[in-house]
């Protein structure tokens, strides 16, 4: 038996070395630096079984290293920079709390009006130069198709014809400092204001804020990562929504108004807000009486690209599906609101219309957040109990996360590619994960 025990044990031993052999040639092929260079966040040879507890600054930075976002960040970046990368609302809040709040403007805005191009038929240039760090959002108020660019890197097309404003689908990373922007127009095409504005929808914080040295519990990491794999709009609803009818707005622009028109279905109270003839912004108020995530859900009637805000600061662009015989349930945007009163605004183009508009409360306890994780696939644990470097990494490194956040890294415009992460399939193993950020 003892005999037997020893060359279980050898047997192990082997084993363990040929797989550290298997994955020090798979890091090898896969581009690694040298042993003696370090990655941007830790070593790259570091061992991924650990059981040192891990602080909220580190997990902010592997979060959004994982994401493929922390190219952004400046080499000598601090905390504070990761933690604005992640939710420009929170640190925008955290810096009002400290006074130190940019003294002209906001610090995670810059809007450029009326730019002209050097020449008849040469692009747009301008420079912004952005107060912070932040995931932000192109927006163009002109008319006709265009081309634009982020420091020389393309970020998609758009064409504000329709509405006379255009949202750009891809999110960009940022750093703090001057940028170039290139605006190529087709004939006729014309630009009158340009904004870069931190994408706010996105927002990843523990309830309390971020705190660097802070030791991360398990509800820290549950709520995180729900809400940086855009699962938020997963949590149980949490008692009756708030419903408002689409014909009930506080304001509308010009060539919009109200139409007891029938269609397939019948509207909700027998009446539908609708624009008519050209683009229209309908204008809601409601009250919230306890703060929490809500969910914005509206019924809408026609296809087209559709902009909605919540507050002026939460903007959104959707693409419904056309439903030329009825009204069809939309989900605009999952989010966390204060109580309080709330301004909606939607902004249509011809021929559409909304029936009702449904905020939808979500249940967001720390439990709710841990369920939701499981119900997906993740491994988690009690709210209260610290996570260690092992489970952290391993949470970033599951093909599974890879999977879910495919949709958010399809809208990142940067010119940053994630590699894959090297996992053993023995968990209790597993390898120190190699993401990368490598220039295309």
């Amino acid at each position: 038996m003892l005999r037997l025990r020893k060359v279980a044990a050898a047997i192990a031993a082997t084993r363990t070395a040929i797989s550290a052999m298997l994955v020090t040639s798979l890091l090898g092929l896969g581009g690694a630096r040298a042993d003696t260079e370090l990655s941007r966040f830790r070593a790259v040879d570091e061992p991924l079984v650990s059981e040192r507890v891990i602080a909220q600054g580190e997990w902010a930075a592997e979060l959004a290293f994982a994401l493929g976002i922390s190219g952004a960040l400046p080499d000598d970046h601090s905390a504070d920079d990761v933690f604005g990368l992640l939710c420009a609302e929170r640190a925008e809040r955290d810096m009002e709390s400290g006074g130190r709040r940019a003294p002209v403007g906001a610090p995670f805005r810059v809007a450029i009006d009326s730019p002209v191009a050097r020449g008849l038929g040469e692009p747009i240039r301008v420079v912004a130069n952005l107060p912070s760090t932040a995931l932000y959002a192109l927006t163009v108020t002109g008319v006709g198709p265009q081309r634009w660019a982020v420091d020389q890197h393309t970020i998609g097309h758009l064409d504000p014809t329709a509405l006379g404003v255009a949202q750009a689908a891809r999110i960009i990373p940022l750093q703090q400092g001057p940028h170039e922007l290139t605006g190529y127009l087709s004939h006729n095409a014309r630009v009158d204001r340009i904004e870069l504005a931190a994408y706010r929808p996105f927002c990843v914080t523990p309830a309390d804020g971020w705190r660097d040295q802070r030791m991360l519990r398990f509800a820290s990491s549950a709520r995180t990562l729900v809400a940086a794999l855009g699962l938020e709009r997963r949590l149980p609803v949490d008692g009756e929504p708030i419903a408002i009818e689409g014909e009930d707005y506080e304001a509308v622009s010009a060539y919009g108004g109200s139409t007891n028109r029938e269609l397939a279905e019948p509207a909700s109270g027998g009446a539908w807000a609708t624009a008519v003839n050209r683009p229209a912004e309908f204008t809601y108020r409601t009250r919230i009486e306890q703060p929490g995530v809500y969910s914005l859900i509206a019924r809408i009637h026609g296809g087209g690209e559709e902009i909605w805000s919540i507050d002026g600061s939460y903007r959104v662009t959707i693409q419904p599906e056309a439903d030329s015989e009825g009204f069809a349930p939309t989900h605009i945007v999952t989010l966390h609101l204060s109580g309080g009163e709330h301004v909606i605004r939607a902004l249509l183009p011809k021929g559409t219309g909304i029936d009702t508009l449904h905020l939808v409360r979500r249940q967001a306890r720390d439990v709710d957040y841990i369920a939701l994780l499981e119900a997906e696939g993740f491994r988690s644990g009690v709210p209260n109990q610290p996570v260690t470097q092992t489970e952290a990494y391993r949470s970033l490194s599951r093909p599974l996360f890879a999977e879910i956040s495919s949709h958010f890294l399809s809208r990142l415009a940067t010119n940053f590619q994630r590699a894959p992460w090297w996992v053993r399939r023995d968990e209790r193993l597993a390898i120190a994960p190699t993401l990368r950020l490598q220039q295309q």
